[in-house]
């Protein structure tokens, strides 16, 4: 879809351009850390994706770190396919990452109820890095959260769902440069 076909029931909240600039801006955080390890461990940075939704942020992340990394990913499936919000009554995680005495920082699009992250984390931590730290394009502030990721492009305190740069509505619109706001959903019940 180009922006002449974006559907009228998503609004633009972050652009293109502010993306960028918060991207930068975490990667200028992480870049010192990634070099420590390195100087520490002989070892780069083990940077593991949570897909699907994460390979947005996570290829913009990694193309704006200074600092060679190692990337890895893993897939997680969160919510029910196709309806917004919808949590999964189990989470399923494919971990199939090698992370005993590494630094690893685990990348995704969105914390929310931090569920996701907190089981990734604690999947490495049984695993046996060495250190464990997240990184989010959004943080969805609630007072319910498991997890307060260590790095995040936007905070958000709204419980809108989003949807572009790896965020979906429904089963659509992930490819998206933009972040929008879905003010009506088409997802399929």
């Amino acid at each position: 879809m180009n922006r002449q076909q974006l559907p009228s029931h998503l609004e633009a909240i972050y652009g293109p351009d502010e993306i960028r600039i918060r991207v930068a801006t975490v990667a200028a955080r992480l870049d010192p850390w990634a070099a420590e390890i390195r100087k520490q461990s002989g070892q780069h940075l083990l940077v593991v994706c949570i897909l699907r939704g994460g390979v947005f942020f996570f290829s913009d992340l990694l193309q704006a770190m200074h600092e060679s990394v190692e990337p890895a990913f893993c897939r997680c499936h969160a919510y029910r396919k196709g309806v917004n919000g919808d949590a999964a009554a189990e989470l399923q995680v494919d971990f199939p990452v090698t992370v005993a005495g590494r630094a690893v920082l685990l990348v995704d699009n969105i914390c929310d109820s931090g569920r996701t992250l907190a089981e990734v984390v604690r999947l490495c931590r049984e695993r046996g890095a060495a250190e464990v730290r997240t990184a989010v394009l959004i943080h969805r502030l609630r007072e319910d959260s498991r997890l307060t990721p260590d790095h995040r492009a936007f905070t958000h305190p709204g419980t809108e769902w989003f949807a572009g740069y790896g965020l979906r509505d429904g089963d659509a619109a992930m490819n998206f440069p933009t972040v929008f706001r879905v003010v009506r959903s088409t997802a399929v019940s």
